[in-house]
């Protein structure tokens, strides 16, 4: 199967892109995983994100697009992820520079979308 071309100014990150679990960590951690992994990231936010598992292979699916676009993940960018048990994943976010990217936390996210936050 011939691999697609990525050009540095095509934003979309190709489909099967960054979103398959390695088959090392499926091995280690496979059979604990549900059928929804949860995704934090440094801003406390929680993503569901869906699973999709197919003869001991592992991949993100169902909402990944929008955990990609949310954060504007793109070629370039580099996402870790720690596993912490229970399906459910710390991510770290890098940009090109591989330099972490900084996320309002989410009590600042809702305050600057007009929203008011009460203590």
């Amino acid at each position: 199967m011939p691999s697609q071309p990525i050009s540095p100014s095509s934003p979309e990150i190709p489909p099967r892109f960054v979103k398959r679990i390695p088959n090392k960590i499926v091995r280690k951690i496979g059979h604990e995983l549900s059928d929804v992994a949860h995704i934090t990231v440094p801003n406390g936010y929680v993503w569901q994100v869906k699973l999709k598992k197919e003869w001991r292979k592992v991949r993100f699916d169902d909402g990944w697009q929008d955990f990609v676009e949310a954060y504007s993940i793109s070629v370039g960018s580099l996402v870790l992820f720690e596993y912490e048990g229970n399906s459910t994943f710390q991510a770290h976010i890098y940009d090109e520079t591989a330099c972490e990217i900084n996320y309002p936390s989410s009590n600042e996210e809702s305050h600057t979308s007009g929203e008011e936050s009460h203590p």
